[in-house]
């Protein structure tokens, strides 16, 4: 022994610098996938990711069970961060699991890991969520750090779209706490972001398909114009996600017939997710978005909204639509 300390039951076991050659999924993995999906899971995170082909173990299991859902890449291997890019667009979002990625990865270049692995999400317009030890000090204590504080509130500026607590929440002292003082940090944070108005994803980057290219434009527009929201019909979620990525000003509404993407949307930033009816053609669009808006006593007549959808509706990837709405239809653009 080199080096002593206390160790609990139930815990992993690390190996750093070796390669393991096991499966992404054990049988055990594989018998509570299966659960889960039956069971109506929204989302699904997948531990210890080496790269791309990984998800391709879950994806099999899953079209056995006839049900697709979101699958999260926990980033925690030296390896997962060879291939990150392949990884971020493989996946449907990333976790930065800093704890045990520091523990076979060195500590002092985890944080650049970590905002590699937020632009990369961004600029794909995946969910990303930083994890791990946040709020550590406050399992026994009723105050965060100022050390904890600043990593939190740089996690949102650095575009975070979720940040996570594991063992403050489940088995600390302050659980109520600890949330609170995490969600006022973070509020704090994304009044500064906003303050700043709009701001390029990538500098010197164009988005580089059809629905990017329609989802910036809406963002600009509602920019210019003032509007009050940007509504996205969405099937799959994808209009709403690459709009969140611009972390703009507004609100996001998304127009879902799919409660599983309204859940599933619930990790995105600044969005807030709608069951609606299927509509047929753009001014059933338009008048749904009156109805559904109207009622909600947050908006007025005349109130500029910016939607963006595609055409035929209901059709995922076809989004190549934006137009300016004024509620109530007091004026139409």
């Amino acid at each position: 022994m080199i080096e002593g300390g206390v160790i609990s039951d139930h815990k992993g076991i690390n190996l750093p610098g070796a390669a393991v050659n096991v499966p992404a999924l054990s049988e055990k993995d594989v018998d509570d996938l299966r659960f889960a999906l039956r069971m109506g899971c929204d989302l699904v995170a997948l531990s210890f990711v080496r790269d791309a082909e990984d998800v391709k173990d879950v994806h099999k299991v899953m079209d056995e069970e006839g049900r697709r859902v979101p699958v999260i890449a926990k980033v925690e291997k030296p390896q997962a961060v060879e291939h990150m890019e392949g990884i971020v667009a493989a996946f449907d979002g990333v976790m930065v699991a800093r704890g045990d990625l520091a523990v076979e990865y060195p500590l002092e270049k985890v944080p650049m890991v970590q905002k590699r692995l937020i632009e990369l999400c961004r600029r794909n317009a995946k969910p990303v969520i930083v994890a791990t030890q946040m709020m550590e000090s406050m399992i026994t204590n009723s105050r965060p750090t100022r050390a904890e504080a600043s990593d939190v509130a740089n996690a949102i500026l650095d575009g975070a779209d979720a940040v996570m607590l594991s063992a403050e929440s489940s088995v600390g002292a302050y659980p109520i706490e600890t949330v609170k003082t995490m969600s006022k940090i973070v509020v704090a944070a994304e009044e500064e972001l906003l303050s700043k108005g709009l701001q390029p994803l990538v500098p010197g980057k164009k988005p580089r398909t059809q629905g990017g290219s329609v989802a910036r434009a809406a963002c600009e527009i509602a920019d210019f114009l003032d509007g009050k929201a940007l509504v996205a019909f969405t099937k799959s979620g994808d209009t709403a996600r690459r709009l969140s990525r611009y972390r703009v000003a507004q609100p996001i509404l998304a127009f879902t017939t799919e409660e599983a993407t309204r859940n599933q949307l619930a990790l995105s930033w600044g969005v807030e997710s709608y069951v609606v009816p299927h509509v047929d053609n753009t001014d059933a669009m338009v008048d749904l978005v009156d109805a559904e808006l109207l009622k909600l006593n947050r908006y007025n007549d005349g109130d500029a909204m910016v939607i963006t959808a595609g055409s035929p509706p209901g059709v995922p990837g076809t989004t190549n639509m934006v137009r300016v709405h004024h509620l109530g239809g007091g004026e139409r653009a």
